[in-house]
């Protein structure tokens, strides 16, 4: 009986999401954690070259894309010509962590914050690991790692034979691999992003108010060695904190 009622007990605990399981609220987590990245954008370009953003960011002119500081903000715009979005990435490596910025959409194409490990790229296309979607109105969380980006998967994707059993297969094993949720975030409007990484775990919020959370295996990545901002439209950016909780 003992042991029927504990397997009961184990499967009910299996059972449950982890996001039933409340979190540190990311004022608490950011008490503890160790800032180790901050932009206001409070400067010029010097010389006006574009790619010169400053304080250790990473861009390449490619195709019309842009990223350039105006009126102390971080303006993104996608090259018509462009056949990728734009990247903007910077390196902060941590494993647990928060990252919160301000950001304003323009578009319905709205702003992917990505985190990549390039040292993982014998396992996940590119490094791609995790990201975070803003669009109008809602929030997409997704595990790229182990879901659209894993190299095994990926072949699945781009292969042209596969039947429509399997397209059926791949596309319900990847709907397990990411969350869509409502979310407050209006065109021309600034938003605050928050974002609370603890395991396999994110928490989003914004402008303060939690609008979502997602658990998978993925997520828990060491370490997340860049955050990037990915831009399919324009997208404005200010006052990026970064801190590591590890």
């Amino acid at each position: 009986m003992y042991r029927k009622c504990l397997s009961v007990l184990t499967l009910l605990v299996v059972a449950l999401p982890s996001q039933a399981v409340h979190a540190e609220t990311p004022e608490e987590a950011i008490q503890r954690g160790k800032l180790i990245f901050s932009d206001d954008f409070n400067r010029t370009e010097e010389g006006d070259v574009m790619e010169e953003l400053g304080n250790g960011w990473e861009f390449k002119i490619a195709n019309g894309n842009r990223a350039d500081l105006q009126n102390d903000t971080l303006v993104i715009t996608k090259g018509e010509a462009a056949n990728h979005s734009v990247s903007v990435r910077h390196g902060s490596p941590f494993d647990d962590g928060v990252v919160k910025l301000r950001f304003q959409l323009f578009d319905k194409y709205g702003l992917k914050l990505n985190f990549n490990d390039k040292q993982a790229n014998k396992i996940t296309w590119a490094g791609h690991i995790a990201r975070v979607v803003l669009q109008p109105n809602k929030v997409t969380i997704q595990d790229d790692k182990t879901g659209v980006f894993d190299l095994n998967i990926r072949a699945k994707r781009q292969n042209k034979n596969l039947n429509e059993a399997g397209k059926a297969e791949l596309a319900q094993f990847l709907a397990t691999k990411q969350s869509v949720v409502k979310a407050p975030i209006e065109l021309g409007k600034w938003h605050e992003l928050t974002v609370l990484i603890i395991g396999p775990r994110f928490d989003v919020y914004i402008d303060g108010k939690a609008v979502g959370a997602f658990s998978s295996e993925g997520l828990d990545h060491q370490v997340k060695q860049y955050f990037a901002l990915g831009v399919s439209g324009k997208v404005a950016v200010d006052d990026v904190h970064a801190w590591s909780l590890d």
